[in-house]
C-alpha cells in the first residue's frame, strides 16, 4: 500500500479547485471537467415567479368580477316602471291638439222579450212524506 500525497497544483499558474469536488480546473476552464460544476462561472438563481403569477391571478380575478357586476347592472330589465299618470304635456306651444271624434251613437234595435229564468214555472214535484221505517 503505497499512499501517494494529494495533487498540488502551483497557486501562480491560475488554476483554482472545483468549489464542488475540489478537482483542479485550468486557467482556460469554466466549468469542472469532474463533475460539471461551474468553476469560474457563477450562476444566478431562477427567479421566483409563484409571487406575480399569483398577484396576477388575483387582479384577473377582481377584474372578471367587476365586468360581472357592471353587465348585470347594464342588462337588468327586471325592473319595471309604472305608467305616468300626469297629462302629456306639448312639446311645441304653437302645436294645435289632436281632432276629436264625436262619441258614436247607437240606435235601439228590435229584440224578441226575454223571460228571465226566476220566473220560468218549473213542473211541481210531489213531495213524499218521510218513513221511519215501521209499519202501521
Amino acid at each position: 500500500m503505497t499512499l501517494e500525497p494529494p495533487a498540488v497544483v502551483p497557486e501562480n499558474t491560475g488554476t483554482i479547485r472545483c468549489p464542488r469536488c475540489n478537482a483542479p480546473v485550468a486557467p482556460d476552464q469554466d466549468w469542472c471537467l469532474e463533475c460539471g460544476a461551474a468553476a469560474r462561472t457563477r450562476l444566478a438563481p431562477t427567479p421566483n415567479w409563484r409571487g406575480p403569477i399569483v398577484v396576477l391571478a388575483i387582479v384577473v380575478v377582481l377584474a372578471g368580477a367587476g365586468l360581472a357586476v357592471a353587465f348585470v347592472a347594464l342588462t337588468n330589465d327586471n325592473t319595471t316602471t309604472p305608467p305616468s299618470t300626469a297629462p302629456a304635456v306639448a312639446t311645441e306651444p304653437t302645436a294645435a291638439p289632436p281632432p276629436t271624434t264625436p262619441p258614436t251613437t247607437t240606435t235601439p234595435t228590435a229584440t224578441t222579450p226575454t223571460v228571465p229564468t226566476s220566473t220560468a214555472t218549473a213542473p211541481p214535484t210531489a213531495s213524499t212524506p218521510a218513513t221511519t221505517g215501521k209499519q202501521p
